[in-house]
């Protein structure tokens, strides 16, 4: 069993962690492609103004390690109320330490106070790993969703 690092806090994001989010979400551009910090602004912005999404950084010692996006949406096959991980993201240094796996608990609360009936995954599978770690996290496939 890994450790999660001593001092690990999970909060929501703020306006203060744009530069620290911006540098870990370039760390998901996996194709290459330019990263418009123009349209990650927009976006970034959009998380202030929505009850539909909330995002939450993970943190030690005040230093931004990673984060995690949550979209909330109704559909009919959950009779109500469900949500999505958009995006996860763990800076390097912390990466195989339960950090990851902090960030979907703290969302797996989150989505429980809110009371959603059902939590999926939107992620690349062709990382290696990350089938195995959402499945380490309880999750099933077809679609990528939390096992009851």
């Amino acid at each position: 069993m890994k450790l999660s690092p001593v001092g690990l806090q999970i909060r929501l994001m703020t306006n203060d962690d744009y530069r620290d989010v911006y540098r870990l979400s370039k760390q998901m551009n996996w194709d290459g492609a330019c990263y418009d910090e123009f349209e990650f602004t927009r976006i970034y912005k959009k998380f202030f103004n929505s009850e539909e999404r909330e995002a939450f950084v993970a943190t030690v010692i005040n230093r931004v390690i990673g984060f995690v996006t949550v979209y909330y949406f109704e559909a009919f096959h959950y009779f109500g109320k469900a949500a999505i991980i958009q995006e996860l993201v763990v800076t390097e240094e912390f990466r195989g330490r339960g950090v990851g796996k902090a960030l979907v608990e703290f969302v797996k609360e989150k989505t429980r106070e809110k009371h959603c009936h059902g939590l999926e995954i939107a992620t690349d599978m062709w990382q290696s790993g990350t089938k195995s770690f959402y499945e380490k996290c309880g999750f099933i496939s077809n679609p990528f969703m939390l096992a009851n």
